[in-house]
Formats: structure tokens, sequence, C-alpha cells
């Protein structure tokens, strides 16, 4: 074989092992660069997640609290119903008491002061 051949039959050896050389090298860049970018999906993912339970634990909580502040509205009106009731059978008793003491002639009693 002649040396012309041989260093022809050299260099597209070479050439081919460095395009191989290249080729691998590119296409573990593009493993690396892909993998990277899956990575970073599953990530937000995984955020996304966690935000929409948290989500639905605060949306429960909210809930939880309305449905007591709904119970504490309840017993407030309640208690004002109450008293508002006391309140004017107390005026009823005093008026009434007031009048049998004029009846029977003894001082009359006098209305509370509202302060």
């Amino acid at each position: 074989m002649p040396l012309t051949e041989m260093l022809g039959q050299l260099n597209s050896t070479v050439t081919a092992t460095v395009a191989g050389l290249l080729v691998g090298v590119l296409m573990k860049f593009a493993t690396k660069w892909t993998d990277r970018r899956k990575d970073n999906l599953t990530e937000h993912l995984e955020l996304r997640k966690e935000l929409r339970e948290e989500l639905d634990t605060v949306k429960e909580e909210l809930h939880q609290l309305q449905k007591e502040l709904d119970e504490w509205r309840e017993k407030y009106y309640h208690q004002v119903e109450v008293t508002t009731l006391l309140q004017a059978e107390l005026t009823a008793l005093r008026h009434e008491l007031a009048e049998y003491k004029d009846q029977t002639g003894e001082f009359s009693l006098r209305e509370p002061k509202d302060d």
C-alpha cells in the first residue's frame, strides 16, 4: 500500500473519530439540557401541586371559620332578642308597679335614668 493511500485512510479514520467524538459530546450536551428542562418542569409541577393543596387547606379553614361566625352571629342575635324582650317586660312591670303604688296612695316609682 502506498504511503499516500495510507495517509488518506488515516486521515479519514481521524476525521471519522473526531466526528464521532463531536457527535457524542453534542448528544451528551443535548441530553443534559433536556434533563435540566425536565427537572425544572417536574419542580414546577410539584410546586403547583403543593400550592393547590395549601389553597384547599386554606379554603377549608375559611369555610370552618365562616361556619363558626354564622353560629356566633346566630347566638348574638338570639341574645339581643332575649335582652330586648326582657327590657320590654321590665318596662311593663315598672309601669304596672307605678300604677299600683299610685292606686294605693304610696309614693310613686321614679323612672330609671338612661345613661
